[in-house]
C-alpha cells in the first residue's frame, strides 16, 4: 500500500487515477453483528438515520432465528433497503438451499461465504441460482483460489476481496483480473482497519470494472484512528478525495 501511494503521489493523481478509474462513487453495506432482535432493529435504525442504504447482517447460529431476524428487519427497512448477510461458515448446503427458498420476497442481495471455507465442492453442488448468489470470503485467499473457484461449475457469483487477507493491492488486482475474464462480480470488504487499508481497498476497487459491491465498514468504529482522510462518505456513499496518492494524511 505504500509503494503504492508513494508512485501516485510522485505523479501528483490519486491513486485509483493511476490504476484506471472504473467507477466514481459506490455504496457501502455497514454491518450488524449477530445480536438479538432488538439489537438488530436498535442498530438498523441508527444506521438507516446516518444516511446509510444497505445493511450487512451477520447469521448463522440458527437458521430459523436468523429467517425471524430478516423478516422483522425487512419490515423495519422498507423495501428500498439493501440487505446482504454473511452466516459465517455456519450453514449446511441443505441450510443454505432453504435460507434461499424461505427469503426469496426479502429481495436479499448476497450471502457472504455461507458453508465452510474448505466445502468448496458443496458449494458447487448447489443449483446455479443459488450459486450466483453466494460470495466466496475465506474460500479465496489468493489468485490460484480463484480460478480453482471458477473452474466449471463456478462455486459463487461473487469474490469477496480484503486487501488483509490477499496481501494487499497487486494480489488484489490478480484475483480481480479472473473475476473480470470469467464474469464473477467483485465484493470488497475488509476486518476492523485504519482509513489507510480502507482508503486502499476503495482505490483498488473503484479500478477494477467487475466490482459491484462495497463493505468497507472497517473504520467507522474505531475509537482512534493514525490518520485522518483518505475516502470521503456522503449518505453511504464512498468516493475517493482527489488528493494525490492514497490522500491520507497522519494525525498530529
Amino acid at each position: 500500500m505504500a509503494l503504492h501511494d508513494l508512485s501516485a503521489q510522485a505523479l501528483g493523481i490519486p491513486l485509483v487515477d493511476m490504476l484506471g478509474r472504473a467507477h466514481q462513487t459506490l455504496p457501502t453495506s455497514i454491518t450488524i453483528g449477530i445480536k438479538s432482535l432488538p439489537e438488530t432493529l436498535a442498530e438498523a435504525e441508527e444506521y438507516l438515520g446516518r444516511g446509510f442504504r444497505i445493511l450487512k447482517v451477520k447469521l448463522g447460529r440458527s437458521l430459523e432465528e436468523d429467517l425471524e431476524r430478516l423478516h422483522r428487519l425487512r419490515e423495519k427497512a422498507g423495501k428500498g433497503i439493501g440487505i446482504r448477510v454473511d452466516p459465517n461458515q455456519g450453514y449446511s448446503r441443505q441450510e443454505v438451499s432453504e435460507f434461499v427458498e424461505a427469503t426469496q420476497d426479502l429481495r436479499i442481495e448476497l450471502l457472504e461465504q455461507p458453508m465452510k471455507a474448505e466445502d468448496v465442492q458443496g458449494m458447487r453442488n448447489l443449483p446455479e441460482k443459488v450459486r450466483r448468489l453466494l460470495a466466496a470470503d475465506e474460500s479465496l485467499l489468493t489468485d490460484r483460489d480463484a480460478l480453482s473457484l471458477v473452474s466449471p461449475p463456478k462455486a459463487c457469483g461473487i469474490f469477496n476481496i480484503k486487501l488483509m487477507k490477499c496481501g494487499g493491492i497487486h494480489p488484489a488486482l490478480r484475483i480481480a483480473t479472473v473475476a473480470e475474464l470469467a464474469d464473477v462480480e467483485l465484493m470488497w470488504g475488509c476486518m476492523d482497519e485504519s482509513r489507510i487499508s480502507i482508503t486502499a481497498a476503495l482505490h483498488a476497487a473503484l479500478s477494477c470494472p467487475a466490482t459491484r459491491y462495497l463493505d468497507l465498514d472497517g473504520s467507522f468504529d474505531l475509537a482512534r484512528d493514525v490518520v485522518d482522510d483518505g475516502f470521503v462518505l456522503e449518505d453511504g456513499l464512498m468516493r475517493t478525495s482527489e488528493q494525490p496518492g492514497l490522500g491520507v494524511h497522519l494525525r498530529e
